[in-house]
């Protein structure tokens, strides 16, 4: 099923190995494989992959891309080697105002590792970010 958010069909991605998540072009793209942390990442136990074309990774900082790992700021008393991604915070805000098309690639058909490991159909997935998933697929999916 396809539903109009204003004027605007909302329908999953067809071609998503060939497919810019910021613009929806398909298109030759970079594909960022972004591989799960541990403790004290937004990444713990998530995995996943973007993919942009020349034009949307170029306006994006390609710093964010390299995926440097640095230590967690952490209260001294934890002792703990923690980590995270360098750009996180900004790699999330990225994933916060791409279409919500791709958005359900990077949450739900890309995503694997222990915080990934529920997934709905892709129309489903994009149904319940918009509040508009039938109370029944909601029982299905164990989400009331």
């Amino acid at each position: 099923m396809e539903y109009l958010k204003g004027n605007k069909l909302i329908k999953p991605v067809k071609s998503p190995e060939c497919t810019c998540f910021n613009c929806l072009k398909e298109t030759e793209v970079h594909t960022i494989e972004i591989p799960q942390m541990g403790y004290g990442s937004k990444f713990d136990g998530l995995s996943t992959k973007i993919q942009l074309c020349d034009k949307c990774y170029n306006q994006t900082n390609p710093e964010w891309w390299k995926l440097e790992i640095i230590p967690t700021v952490q209260p001294e008393e934890l002792n703990d080697d923690l980590s995270e991604y360098k750009y996180e915070n900004e790699i999330f805000e990225f994933i916060k105002q791409i279409p919500i098309a791709s958005q359900e690639l990077f949450w739900n058909r890309y995503s694997s590792g222990a915080s990934a490991d529920f997934k709905l159909e892709a129309q489903d997935w994009i149904d319940c970010e918009l509040g508009i998933l039938s109370d029944e697929k909601c029982m299905e999916y164990g989400l009331v």
